[in-house]
């Protein structure tokens, strides 16, 4: 028999066995508590789907925008359908982050990128801030943020994790060496896209397209994208019948 939850509980052979597949990384664990981990895992992530903070930055975790419902609020049809819906995001990532969990080991890395995530979000207050790789984070100033991006931003922004870097170093002790990010700034016009679930892959995309400009030197301050879906549906020329 496969060790699964709890006395007074019954799960199926094949569930327990569906669910350690979802996560082999669980096979290391000593077997009474694979299908526990594992099932605490599933749940994290459907958490953090849904809005809940990344269990190591306190950042959203990268799902809520892709996959969750993050920027459902964020559009209304009868404004954006006609005029285009934008977003800016200024983003942030840490150069040679290895070097930081080599120096003092990946506990306090992990707290070093918590302390990242928490300077963005308090030098933009109201505006979500999503870990959109494993050292990169975004700061998203939707409409209800009540934000436009501005130039000054990319300033403000690294004034903000510079401040951090003094701060927790001055906590942790480390890290010795001098902290560098790279730090841009997108702003994205969708126009006419078919529905609001599409919003949150071209924005990730887009902001690590970005990011990625940005690091290779090809581009400093606000980077300006539009794209067009043509999602509308038509008009009806003629009354439908039925």
């Amino acid at each position: 028999m496969l060790k699964g939850p709890a006395v007074g509980t019954t799960v199926d052979d094949e569930v327990v066995k569906a669910v350690l597949a979802l996560q082999p990384w669980v096979q290391s664990r000593p077997e009474p508590e694979r299908f526990g981990a594992a099932l605490k895992a599933l749940l994290e992530a459907e958490a953090c789907r849904r809005g809940a903070p990344d269990p190591v930055t306190g950042a959203l975790h990268l799902s809520a925008l892709i996959q969750g419902a993050l920027l459902k609020p964020e559009y209304d049809l009868s404004v954006h359908a006609h005029s285009g819906w934008t977003v800016g995001a200024v983003i942030a990532d840490v150069k040679e982050m290895i070097h930081v969990n080599q120096e003092a080991g990946f506990a306090v890395g992990d707290r070093f990128l918590r302390s990242v995530a928490s300077s963005l979000a308090g030098a933009f207050p109201g505006a979500p801030v999503v870990r959109v790789h494993t050292d990169c984070f975004a700061t998203l100033l939707v409409p209800s943020s009540g934000l436009e991006l501005a130039p000054a931003h990319l300033a403000q922004a690294a004034e903000a994790l510079g401040r951090g870097t003094d701060a927790f170093r001055a906590t942790e002790g480390a890290p010795r060496a001098p902290v560098e990010f790279t730090v841009s700034a997108l702003r994205l016009t969708v126009r006419d896209p078919s529905h609001w679930q599409v919003l949150g892959p071209l924005l990730w995309a887009e902001i690590e397209r970005a990011h990625v400009i940005a690091r290779r030197g090809l581009a400093s301050g606000i980077q300006e994208r539009e794209i067009r879906l043509e999602g509308r549906v038509p008009a009806a020329t003629t009354t439908p019948r039925g």
